[in-house]
């Protein structure tokens, strides 16, 4: 089942998660708070669930949401050590 979002939507999620403020977030990873509102929108309708709980004071994850950053935190630091990788094995390779 294709999904419509990218990595730069988890990492959206991983600073709100962190941070539990939108303002807090969207400085923390330089977007505006309504850019990271609209990433977080898009990750919540690709999946189907909520993955925050918003009040006026703060922001903590549902039920779902607390799965699924169990999940996303294991892809995102599976996809930086590949990164990691390849950059190390770059700089190795003979013209590098």
């Amino acid at each position: 089942m294709p999904v419509n979002f990218d990595f730069n939507d988890l990492y959206a999620f991983r600073a709100l998660m962190e941070y539990g403020s939108f303002r807090l977030a969207a400085e923390s990873i330089c977007l505006s708070q309504s850019a990271l509102s609209r990433r977080i929108e898009k990750l919540e309708t690709a999946l189907g669930n909520r993955l925050f709980d918003r009040t006026t004071r703060r922001v903590t994850l549902t039920l779902y949401g607390q799965n699924f950053a169990e999940r996303s935190e294991q892809l995102l630091a599976h996809v930086e050590t590949v990164l990691a990788d390849i950059s190390q094995s770059a700089r190795r390779a003979p013209g590098w």
